[in-house]
Formats: structure tokens, sequence, C-alpha cells
């Protein structure tokens, strides 16, 4: 199991547009891997996985780094 990581599956409403949107806003927010950790623990991965396809793509590399980092440390 993955440590620290939302073990949810996506129900409908983390799916909906409203849920989506909120999820895009916050992953906008993040200014860090630790922030992006408390983001993964709190939301489901799919619904994770369709908000980053909105973020804008500097801030899409950002995560993509930041993923690399935070799971680097889970594997150690």
């Amino acid at each position: 199991m993955d440590e620290g990581i939302c073990q949810l599956d996506a129900t409908p409403e983390w799916l909906a547009n409203e849920s989506i949107d909120y999820i895009v806003d916050c992953l906008e927010y993040c200014h860090n891997p630790q922030m992006l950790a408390d983001l993964r623990a709190i939301f489901p991965r799919q619904a994770l996985r369709s908000a980053s396809i909105k973020v804008s793509p500097v801030q899409r590399e950002r995560i993509k780094l930041w993923l690399q980092q935070l799971n680097g440390e889970m594997a150690a």
C-alpha cells in the first residue's frame, strides 16, 4: 500500500466538473512537493489525473518533477 496516498476510488461526485475544477485550482496553487504530497493524500488518484490534464503546461512540468521526487522518497 502506498503510504500517504489516498486509496479511495473516485466516485462520480469526485469526477464531476465542479470537483475537477476545484482540484485543478489546488494543483495550480501547489508550490512544492510537500503540498503535492498533501493533495495526493486527500484526493483519489483518478480525480487527480483528470485534473492534472487541465493545469497549465508550466505547472504540469513542475508536478511531474515533484512526483518523481515523491515517488523516489517512497521507494527509499
